[in-house]
């Protein structure tokens, strides 16, 4: 009887001295006094947390402040020319912020056109009013714009359609400019954040 006795007590002590947590070392929450992991430790991951981000880390925890974007990639100026009746060229300047591209004063269209980067492509319908060509003022309907960036080079595909005298849709220009970034111009280097001669 009284073995058994003794038996249940040790029993009940050895219970009693079990300090569950994190015993990992490694862990943020860890604690040196746990005995028995509870299956509770944490772990800091570092990196970027932003999914729209080109270098997004689905297991950091905590956003570092690396995230890089597509848009930036493409910030600067740009030699363009196009050849669309009368060839003409130009300097176009494309500002970015996150994965949307601005080009400025887009073709000397005398308006801004804001575009959303996806990987190296773009699209973009309906920018309305007017725009400056040539010297021309249009009054436009729409205007469609899609394109694809390689290394410095950024070639687009465009149309502006207007109406004409007698209320009709008609296209004025179906054009396929291209941009090759000009020397000192900014451009976004992923290595030495944020923007470079």
């Amino acid at each position: 009887m009284f073995a058994a006795f003794a038996v249940l007590v040790s029993f009940s002590s050895c219970e009693e001295d079990a300090v569950l947590g994190c015993n990992d070392a490694s862990a943020d929450n860890y604690n040196s006094s746990a005995t028995e992991n509870d299956g509770s430790c944490t772990y800091t991951v570092l990196g970027c947390t932003d999914g729209t981000a080109t270098n997004f880390n689905a297991a950091a925890t905590v956003d570092d402040g690396s995230c890089t974007y597509a848009g930036d990639m493409y910030a600067g100026t740009y030699d363009a020319s196009e050849d669309c009746g009368e060839g003409w060229s130009w300097e176009q300047v494309i500002t970015a912020d996150g994965n949307e591209i601005t080009l400025v004063n887009a073709f000397d269209w005398g308006v801004d056109i804001s575009l959303e980067v996806s990987g190296n492509t773009f699209s973009f319908t309906d920018v309305a009013g007017s725009i400056i060509s040539g010297g021309t003022e249009y009054t436009v309907v729409y205007t469609t714009l899609d394109g694809e960036i390689s290394g410095d080079t950024i070639a687009i595909h465009y149309v502006i359609a207007a109406e004409n005298e007698d209320g009709d849709i008609e296209e004025l220009f179906n054009c396929e400019p291209v941009m090759t970034l000009s020397q000192g111009g900014l451009r976004y280097n992923s290595a030495e954040k944020p923007f470079i001669n």
